[in-house]
């Protein structure tokens, strides 16, 4: 629900396409449709089931699957992706100003977690061909070491942001700087957007724990729910 109110809040999205296998349920799913409702943005329910192929080879992790949706729904309609564990903190400003735009993991690598582009474009196209030689044991070589290596060799075709999108990264010190009691990364200062990393943390928050959640994920999401990020 936050990752979406924060694109309501900072994309303002002509219309926000939902992809989906199945239709979320519950309190949170209710209360972000009415928030939409409240809106000019068009909600668009884009139901597809997960592929199970890809050029002709074999797709069975879900992680790879949604890899795949993603990168055909932007190549079709061009906009912004972004998974929902991203949370938007100010406008995009100048990465409108890019054909193709996408953030760094670590060090070489990529990540498809958040990325805008026009569509067709040609590193979209480049990155989408590289799965004739998809291989289901290598867990992130398509979703962030290939866009990687078409950067360093093609970089007249895309953009890069290094620390404005997945900073603080996945690895412990970043976690550490997400979700430590009483630490704090400045997100304000140069951060687009913040990927929360959800899947190493799994903790339910709601509107009322997050009050007083002393490190920087609560202040992110009172930022975006009571719009400041002090404690309430």
């Amino acid at each position: 629900m936050i990752s979406v109110m924060s694109s309501l809040r900072f994309i303002q999205p002509e219309r926000i396409m939902f992809w989906h296998d199945y239709v979320p349920t519950g309190k949170w799913w209710t209360l972000i449709r009415q928030k939409i409702n409240k809106t000019t943005t068009a909600l668009l329910m884009m139901q597809r089931d997960a592929p199970t192929a890809i050029f002709g080879r074999r797709v069975v992790h879900s992680d790879h699957q949604s890899d795949i949706v993603r990168l055909e729904a932007v190549m079709k309609y061009g906009g912004i992706y972004h998974d929902l564990d991203v949370v938007v903190v100010r406008p995009l400003g100048r990465l409108y100003n890019y054909y193709t735009t996408v953030g760094v993991e670590s060090r070489d690598r990529l990540c498809n977690g958040f990325f805008m582009s026009v569509a067709n474009a040609t590193f979209l196209r480049l990155w989408y061909n590289s799965y004739r030689t998809y291989q289901s044991i290598f867990w992130n070589f398509h979703s962030a070491i290939i866009p990687g290596f078409i950067a360093r060799t093609q970089g007249g075709l895309v953009h890069v942001e290094i620390d404005t999108i997945h900073t603080p990264s996945w690895e412990a010190s970043g976690l550490r700087q997400l979700y430590g009691d009483g630490v704090f990364y400045n997100w304000t200062a140069r951060n687009y957007a913040v990927h929360l990393w959800y899947r190493f943390h799994n903790v339910d928050y709601d509107p009322e724990s997050i009050k007083r959640l002393n490190k920087t994920v609560g202040q992110i999401f009172r930022y975006i729910f009571y719009g400041k990020s002090d404690m309430v």
